[in-house]
């Protein structure tokens, strides 16, 4: 089985290798029902994951003269996705892809009013409700977005834990070796920061879409003047144009 999208294109190479990375980790194992895999052999996964990455690793060591990066990439995907076909079958690995390609890939890609938005929409519960009212929105709704805001904001919180408390697990095995060879020079990078900023934004695809539901275009406009409200109160370096919410994405027709 190979992958569907093409592997020259860097983001696409980036969110694969990214992926085999994490599905090659014991820490992540527990966050695989979050991440929707739903596959009996954790273990042989992992095994083709560690033989990929420890391929991407060895391809990285060697001079540019002697490498075709990106073929002899694409060809260490190939051969992960095809051992996990052949040890876990057809579905198996298709369900991986579709994971990487259409799930892991697109929402790598989140833009950066999405982002920003994680964070503004944390911010709402601790507005007074006529402040928020203000801009436009009728108080009717703001209960009700308030509520969808301490759901995300709780929600946030917890994965932040729950990473944390994975980080914090002691660094043997695979594990180990795999946190070496990312890190290289700098202590402070962890593989886990790709696995938090996912779940994030597949928890954040669903609090907006409770928002979009929620909201008229016209309320949608309303809490768009509050974002941009909050960020020239609160976030120097950034401009408040940065809040704007692009018209496919307010609403879900």
């Amino acid at each position: 089985m190979n992958p569907t999208l093409d592997l020259r294109d860097l983001h696409v190479s980036y969110a694969y290798t990214t992926a085999v990375r994490l599905l090659s980790l014991d820490r992540v194992t527990p966050f695989w029902p979050d991440l929707g895999l739903r596959i009996d052999g954790v273990e042989e996964v992992k095994t083709a994951a560690r033989r990929c990455f420890r391929a991407e690793i060895e391809l990285e060591a060697l001079e540019d003269d002697e490498r075709d990066h990106d073929g002899m990439l694409a060809v260490h995907i190939a051969a992960f996705l095809a051992d996990v076909e052949r040890t876990q079958g057809t579905t198996a690995a298709a369900q991986i892809r579709a994971w990487i390609e259409e799930r892991f890939f697109v929402l790598e890609q989140e833009p950066d009013w999405r982002t920003l938005w994680h964070v503004l929409v944390a911010w709402l519960p601790r507005r007074k409700e006529h402040r928020v009212a203000s801009f436009g929105l009728p108080l009717g709704k703001i209960a009700k977005l308030f509520e969808i805001a301490r759901a995300w904001a709780e929600t946030a919180d917890a994965l932040d834990r729950r990473i944390a408390e994975a980080e914090a697990l002691p660094l043997e095995g695979w594990d180990a070796e795999a946190y070496t060879a990312y890190r290289g020079d700098d202590p402070d990078l962890s593989p886990l920061t790709g696995l938090s900023l996912h779940l994030a934004a597949v928890a954040f695809e669903r609090t907006w879409g409770a928002i979009q539901r929620l909201l008229s275009p016209v309320e949608m406009d309303a809490l768009e003047r509050w974002g941009q409200a909050e960020v020239l109160a609160h976030m120097d370096s950034i401009s408040h144009h940065s809040a704007w919410i692009p018209p496919e994405s307010r609403s879900l027709s």
